[in-house]
């Protein structure tokens, strides 16, 4: 194995390593959301997506041991930006859990989207098939979060929440860049380009979550396109 192939392993296993670690706390972000459900039927909805973040994670995480014998290490390592991230999840109602499904966990889904390319065609294809197992979920997310949006009481009060949620994400989002050459080696590019490149996968980001927003008319089109 060649040097450069060497270093592009390493960084795939550290970018396996982020996505694998964002996982895990997904599904315990949908299981600790259980127990708020208003009735037996949301509460076996939820259970159910539970599962399926479960099922990803495995998927990512087998992958990653298939690669490493260091996987948990390579998952400890991002612990403190997730462990941060999950933290401002407002898991301690209904209402805030709704949002954060709809809004906070697909953020980290918008980030796998955006760095699949980047991957080596095996591991891309884990990525992708953890993304198309759960693409359901996301409409349904957005569809659970829309029967609770009543008044612009509701309303503003979501809004509140995507933006402190966006705000955290996009700071873990620099953080991870910063402290890591993972994404500069899979982009085979120099600091300046890779830096560029960043920019450029935060901005889509962005994009996808303000689409989000005005799916739900938390958010005026126009705005949108006018940015």
């Amino acid at each position: 194995m060649s040097v450069a192939d060497a270093d592009r392993r390493l960084a795939t296993v550290e970018l396996l390593g982020v996505l694998a670690y964002g996982q895990l706390r997904a599904f315990g972000a949908m299981s600790a959301a259980v127990r708020f459900a208003p009735d037996a039927r949301a509460a076996h909805r939820i259970a159910e997506f539970g599962d399926r973040e479960h099922a990803a994670y495995e998927a990512l995480h087998d992958h990653l041991a298939s690669l490493t014998d260091l996987a948990t290490a390579a998952m400890d390592r991002q612990k403190g930006l997730f462990d941060r991230f999950f933290a401002r999840a407002p898991l301690d109602d209904w209402f805030g859990a709704m949002v954060f499904f709809a809004f906070g966990i697909p953020l980290a889904r918008d980030f796998m989207r955006t760095v699949v390319q980047l991957l080596d065609p095996e591991s891309g294809d884990v990525v992708l098939r953890t993304l198309q197992d759960r693409a359901d979920v996301e409409q349904a997310a957005i569809a659970l979060l829309r029967s609770e949006l009543t008044d612009d009481a509701a309303r503003e009060r979501a809004r509140h929440i995507v933006a402190d949620l966006l705000g955290q994400a996009l700071t873990s989002f620099q953080q991870a860049a910063s402290d890591t050459d993972a994404l500069s080696v899979l982009l085979g590019a120099d600091d300046d380009a890779a830096s560029v490149e960043v920019r450029r996968l935060a901005m889509d980001l962005l994009t996808a979550h303000r689409g989000r927003l005005v799916e739900l008319d938390l958010e005026d089109p126009e705005e949108l396109t006018q940015d």
